[in-house]
């Protein structure tokens, strides 16, 4: 549904709030970013004249899409491996059967993701972020269910602390339930507010049709929803400080997509045009030249132009040799090029990859740019991740039924946090070796233990590294104790 489609009574509440006009005029263009995302960049198409001959051929107008294909590899390759959210719980005292407590709130957590079907929707909402410049990330929170929901940059408008950018004080989230429904008194719109008072927040939710008028029975007033924070946190795509709307990828690229469309487009005029050979015909009546059938097989019967005084027809073909074909590849590879370098995507297209090492070094090095850009978006993507998993903890406390049905544990201090991997293979197992050479000599057994110790080879934490270097002690000692004279 357009920005044009909007019900009168959504628009004035957006334009209501401290920034105006401007609220409008960016969600103009983020649905405008959607578009592109889903149909391609728009290009021209030269204006041939009404009286012209090209009139007679229509213009190829073959959108490449190729925008779409790029945001969707950069968010595959950012969070198609979702990342590990781990809680760790450091004043704990470890048993034999490890940090019980720590594991059930690690395994609460797990079940909450699990059942929100959380490794889908957090594919889809990067994939929002990089579109809109912005998405949401927002919980519905009650005393016996857990929901996540990522809300694209066109579904919500919020306002901060006017002292603290980060601190949320106010947000409106609305969207169409009946998107197919151009009638308007059929439309049904659901707006929902959250707001902070006094250390609460409180929630209002109503359903309107198309002009704005209130559905009788589905309006909720301000209501306590026993949190002390509104359940909602906004990621920002890129962007500078103090932005609070970020950048799109969409708008990024956009005008080379426009261009890399265009140019396919010409070329494929070009091939239909001149495909065939262009026959010539010479010294032949007009009237007969009208007559001529270009099809296999045919025979021309060709009558001599009396003016030219009686000189025998002729006829003949030109072949094109697409000389331009060069200079076209050549474009067409520089628009591609900057495309993917604007999104530090690598072209792995099979000409630009033959040569190239295929071990996971190799492969880490040709990533490299994308790595790096990846990174600096889970700067915003980090911090997101703890603030929802503190919130789901803390949703248990203020509704202790929700343990029943997700898993029970008890609260205790604990520390959050988020390790984000890539699809990338590793040579662990190359690695490990040389590592473990250095053992005794640059390095010691605790660092190595702290890298790669564990049965699954990811490493162990402090404490565990110690208790493993305390039982290696033992059992050297109970071997030296068997064996008086030295183990030979």
């Amino acid at each position: 549904m357009g920005f044009m489609d909007l019900p009168i009574f959504i628009l004035n509440e957006l334009s209501s709030g401290p920034y105006g006009p401007y609220v409008t005029q960016r969600l103009a263009e983020v649905q405008k970013w959607y578009e592109i995302y889903e149909e391609g960049a728009e290009f021209s198409i030269e204006d041939v004249g009404e009286d012209s001959e090209e009139k007679k051929f229509s213009p190829t107008e073959l959108r490449s899409k190729k925008i779409k294909r790029l945001i969707n590899k950069q968010a595959e390759f950012m969070v198609g491996k979702p990342p590990d959210i781990k809680v760790t719980c450091p004043d704990e005292e470890k048993t034999d059967d490890g940090k019980p407590n720590e594991t059930a709130m690690q395994e609460y957590l797990k079940e909450v993701l699990k059942k929100c079907l959380w490794s889908g929707k957090l594919l889809k909402g990067a994939k929002d972020c990089f579109i809109g410049g912005k998405v949401a990330i927002k919980v519905n929170v009650t005393p016996d269910k857990l929901g996540i929901m990522f809300v694209p940059a066109d579904g919500f408008l919020y306002e901060t602390e006017p002292d603290d950018i980060d601190v949320i004080s106010k947000v409106i989230l609305f969207y169409c339930v009946t998107p197919d429904d151009e009638d308007k008194t059929r439309q049904r719109w659901w707006r929902q507010r959250y707001r902070m008072e006094n250390g609460k927040c409180y929630v209002a939710e109503s359903l309107h049709d198309g002009y704005g008028e209130l559905i009788e029975g589905y309006k909720i007033e301000d209501r306590d929803t026993g949190l002390d924070r509104i359940p909602v946190y906004v990621i920002v795509n890129d962007g500078v400080s103090g932005d609070m709307d970020g950048d799109s990828d969409v708008e990024m690229i956009q005008d080379e997509d426009s261009w890399y469309s265009k140019m396919r487009s010409a070329n494929l005029d070009t091939v239909r045009k001149t495909m065939n050979a262009i026959t010539w015909v010479s010294g032949a009546k007009p009237e007969a030249i009208k007559k001529l059938v270009n099809e296999p097989g045919v025979v021309w019967d060709l009558q001599a132009d009396p003016v030219l005084d009686g000189k025998t027809p002729t006829t003949g073909t030109i072949e094109n040799s697409f000389s331009y074909g060069d200079t076209y590849k050549d474009t067409l590879a520089n628009i591609n090029e900057n495309m993917h370098d604007s999104l530090g995507i690598p072209d792995l297209s099979l000409e630009k990859t033959q040569g190239l090492m295929t071990s996971g070094k190799g492969l880490k090095m040709l990533y490299w740019p994308l790595i790096c850009r990846c990174e600096a978006k889970w700067m915003a993507w980090k911090p997101a991740l703890e603030w929802l998993a503190e919130l789901l903890l803390y949703a248990a406390e203020v509704f202790p039924g929700l343990k029943t049905i997700y898993g029970d544990f008890q609260h205790a201090e604990h520390i959050i946090t988020i390790e984000n991997q890539y699809p990338l293979p590793e040579d662990e197992a190359e690695e490990r070796a040389l590592d473990l050479q250095e053992v005794g000599t640059g390095r010691s057994i605790k660092s190595y233990l702290k890298e790669w110790g564990g049965p699954d080879h990811k490493g162990m934490t402090d404490e565990d590294a110690d208790s493993e270097i305390e039982q290696m002690v033992k059992e050297k000692r109970m071997l030296e104790e068997s064996f008086p004279g030295g183990v030979m």
